[in-house]
């Protein structure tokens, strides 16, 4: 009878270690498969201009908008497109604001970027010139700032000066200078004669009596400004953390669009030291070029691929080799942008 009991207790024993050790397992198991799901829905985010088309990134971080979608998000500035597609490809970027040229020239080298969601759906620049310069023909001779070539600004220059009837670097000298203000600062202190702007820029020129020799938005040309961008192999890789995303986004862009007051407290944080007025005129200017439902100005898009140099492409480039709207067709489909505006 006593050694009966005793192989009991062992196997008491053995069933309680087994059951700590099944235990142990499984909350081994379940918190690898939580660290992995953090690391699946950690997103990089990265913007390339200091201008309120970055709003809708800026609005949904700081109002915890991707957070609420079960997303952990940092947010970086890289203001040269050349950096921002390497970001992207290389996978330390996961969706960035950026320019249609740099999508373009990378797809056309055998690269898969992709624009899922448009940003700024025209063009929004304007050529700005010393109060000396009169005329479009008085910059012959003289030296014309953007901030970066292969860029927006790049293809403003070269569009206005086609369109004058000028020849860049023998007519006019093209100077790459860097970010907005210090294209402000070259114009003031006479390094360039002209500069292509957006807004706040060009509302501080006006306000300085710097002329206006061109609005582009005003020019007949449909441009896809600003697009949200990423690589096809990280959208097939984690697709519910981008359908996530672009919950946000939109729920973002429907915070732009119908909360001003908040729109401009955020915005302000990420432009510092700004005139109260015009970042006032800037966000209205934005609220025009900015889609409540983020879908691309296809004609715009097009005309974007049709005017970007991409050497060495063997085969036309198509609309649909580098956009993707499923995402925000199936936000549609289900209601979600008439929930957020009420309509």
């Amino acid at each position: 009878m006593g050694d009966s009991l005793l192989v009991m207790l062992r196997l008491v024993r053995v069933a309680r270690f087994l059951a700590s050790f099944l235990s142990a397992v499984s909350l081994l198991v379940s918190t690898t498969e939580t660290v992995r799901s953090a690391q699946l829905d950690m997103l990089n985010l990265s913007y390339s201009a200091l201008v309120p088309s970055g709003a809708p990134f800026w609005i949904a971080q700081d109002l915890k908008l991707f957070e609420r979608e079960g997303l952990k998000t940092q947010l970086l500035y890289i203001n040269a497109a050349p950096r921002v597609m390497a970001a992207i490809l290389a996978g330390e970027v996961q969706i960035s604001l950026s320019g249609v040229s740099p999508l373009v020239l990378t797809y056309a080298q055998g690269s898969d970027p992709v624009a899922i969601a448009g940003a700024v759906n025209q063009i929004n620049v304007s050529i700005f010139a010393r109060p000396e310069i009169r005329n479009a023909d008085d910059l012959r001779g003289k030296r014309i700032g953007i901030t970066r070539f292969g860029g927006l600004t790049d293809f403003s220059a070269q569009f206005a000066l086609k369109k004058w009837g000028l020849q860049p670097a023998k007519d006019v000298a093209v100077i790459q200078i860097g970010d907005a203000s210090a294209l402000m600062g070259a114009m003031a202190g006479n390094a360039v004669q002209a500069a292509t702007l957006q807004p706040p820029s060009t509302i501080l020129a006006a306000q300085l009596r710097y002329r206006e020799l061109l609005d582009l938005s005003k020019s007949g040309l449909e441009y896809q400004n600003t697009v949200v961008l990423t690589a096809r192999s990280l959208l097939k890789r984690s697709p519910d953390s981008f359908r996530r995303f672009m919950r946000a986004y939109a729920a973002a862009l429907a915070v732009f669009h119908t909360q001003k007051d908040i729109s401009l407290k955020v915005i302000g944080r990420y432009l510092k030291g700004m005139d109260p007025v015009i970042l006032e005129k800037s966000y209205e200017a934005y609220r025009v070029w900015v889609p409540e439902i983020p879908f691309l100005n296809r004609p715009g898009m097009e005309t974007a691929i049709a005017l970007t140099a991409a050497g060495g492409k063997e085969k036309e480039i198509r609309y649909g080799d580098i956009v993707d709207e499923s995402m925000i067709g199936e936000l549609e489909q289900q209601g979600f942008f008439r929930a957020l505006y009420k309509k």
